[in-house]
């Protein structure tokens, strides 16, 4: 599959890139500066900018079967960057006839949680990560409503380095203080693009 990495420098976009490539996918490295792209990945860097929709379009245009979004903003500043991002390249994958996307959500946008889950939502609203929750509503709202063939990683905090490739995996939302490794974040976004069984899905994932 030809997939589309954006955030591809990031911490979670960089494992992407290279899970990716050891999955057999062919890659596209979407980055301001192809520098700052690890060395030993064998991938095509294209130079854009997600503020500059017409790269995105350039981009998606020149050929790709499925977009994989690990974009993101420091999480507890008000920002509008992973809304605006979707919409922007929800907007290019529609115009290119492009329907395989998927990218890093949160937990606190699950529509299913349980009542620790709501009850860890209410208290995170009450925190800095508001920003990022109001953010990601956003982000949520405009996928769902697409019409493209979309999978979402609900995260809790994405602390540490590293892939595990052992995480667990909920439609609810349990709450509680859960973390998961930016590498397992990656290795699910993934696995996504080979099962269907993820279509349509927001799924929690936490490191046990």
């Amino acid at each position: 599959m030809r997939v589309l990495v954006i955030g591809a420098t990031g911490r979670v976009g960089a494992d992407a890139v290279r899970l990716a490539v050891e999955a057999g996918h062919e890659v596209t490295a979407f980055v301001r500066d192809p520098a700052k792209l690890r060395s030993g990945v064998n991938v095509r860097a294209v130079v854009g900018d997600v503020s500059r929709p017409e790269t995105v379009d350039a981009a998606i245009a020149a050929g790709v079967d499925a977009v994989l979004n690990a974009a993101g903003v420091d999480p507890l500043k008000p920002s509008t960057f992973v809304t605006d991002t979707a919409r922007v390249l929800v907007g290019a994958m529609q115009r290119a006839g492009v329907r395989r996307y998927t990218a890093v959500s949160g937990v606190a946008n699950m529509p299913r949680k349980s009542l620790m889950g709501k009850m860890s939502t209410a208290i995170m609203k009450l925190t800095p990560v508001r920003h990022a929750i109001r953010d990601h509503m956003g982000a949520f709202e405009i996928v769902r409503s697409s019409g493209l063939d979309w999978s979402l990683a609900g995260c809790p905090w994405i602390k540490d380095p590293g892939v595990t490739g052992v995480y667990r995996e909920s439609d609810t939302y349990p709450g509680g203080q859960l973390t998961i490794r930016t590498g397992d974040v990656a290795h699910f976004l993934v696995k996504t693009l080979k099962h269907p069984e993820y279509l349509q899905r927001i799924v929690c994932i936490w490191n046990a």
